[in-house]
């Protein structure tokens, strides 16, 4: 018996506009023009005898008919999208891997390690996609992702990958040694990471306890420009050990305060859950959470 289904194009459509919150946003998605995206709205609504879109200018908003189909269609095509991932690669154990994570953390603590990867994968190809907060992490983009902060991270499974060291740094043109009292750091401005406005109140809080003064000092979206920020002395700054382990080793910063903070919050390796089982996803992140902690990033 032949199934009463509406054609996937007007269904793939439908999810992209109501995605996007406009048909021009799904029509560029679906590589369509308007008037044929349209049309197939226009198909879908026909045969279900439903108004699926709220029209509003250069918007649309989903109908309670809309919303309805929207809730049951969007899962059934993330699991029929990685349906069709795993029948791709289920008998190609090489191939190409994207792995994402952060600039910094990917040019300073990532490619040592994909060196040594490489030596054991050779016929593995790696990618790298970069993205700024956790919220750009793209289960369709990537095969491994690397995050910093506290699970759950819905659609991925999540392994510890390693803690997370927190340091106060500075350059030795600015101070001539570590100082024994926290608070002489709240002389200097303090500069931060835009995405991590806490890192100084952790840190301290760990320290002694509480934050008498809330520090103040400059934004920096990337690490790699808030790190060179320090080493020119614009001021101190709390940041991950990990990130700086080389300009502490060639004398370019200094350990500003003796005290390490270890939060909570640390790094994670996830795995979009329509992706796991994959070989080579599997194998690449066996290997990461093996050779985390070795010194192998500069």
């Amino acid at each position: 018996m032949r199934r009463k289904i509406p054609p996937t194009s007007a269904l793939l459509c439908f999810e992209a506009a109501a995605r996007a919150g406009s048909f021009a946003g799904g029509a560029r998605e679906m590589n369509l023009s308007q008037s044929a995206f349209s049309r197939q709205i226009q198909s879908l609504e026909v045969l279900t005898g439903q108004t699926l879109f709220k029209r509003e200018r250069q918007r649309v908003q989903l109908s309670g008919a809309g919303r309805m189909l929207q809730e049951e269609l969007a899962p059934q095509l993330e699991a029929l999208e990685a349906t069709f991932y795993r029948l791709r690669t289920r008998d190609n154990p090489y191939g190409a891997l994207n792995i994402g994570t952060y600039p910094t953390l990917g040019s300073r603590w990532l490619m040592p390690r994909l060196a040594t990867l490489a030596q054991a994968q050779p016929r593995l190809t790696i990618n790298t996609i970069t993205y700024l907060d956790n919220s750009q992490v793209d289960p369709s983009l990537v095969d491994l992702a690397i995050v910093q902060g506290d699970p759950p991270w819905p659609g991925f499974r999540a392994d510890l990958l390693m803690p997370e060291t927190l340091i106060a740094v500075a350059a030795p043109d600015l101070l001539d040694g570590p100082l024994q009292s926290a608070a002489g750091l709240l002389e200097f401005p303090a500069l931060q990471h835009s995405t991590r406005p806490l890192s100084w109140q952790i840190w301290f809080e760990d320290q002694t306890g509480s934050l008498t003064a809330c520090p103040t000092g400059p934004l920096f979206s990337q690490f790699e420009m808030l790190i060179d920020a320090v080493k020119y002395g614009h001021g101190v700054a709390i940041l991950p050990e990990l990130l700086v382990r080389r300009e502490l080793s060639e004398g370019t910063l200094i350990q500003a305060h003796p005290h390490r903070c270890t939060p909570a919050s640390a790094y994670y390796l996830l795995t979009p859950q329509a992706k796991t089982g994959t070989s080579r996803i599997e194998r690449v992140r066996d290997w990461l959470l093996r050779n985390a902690s070795s010194p192998s990033a500069g």
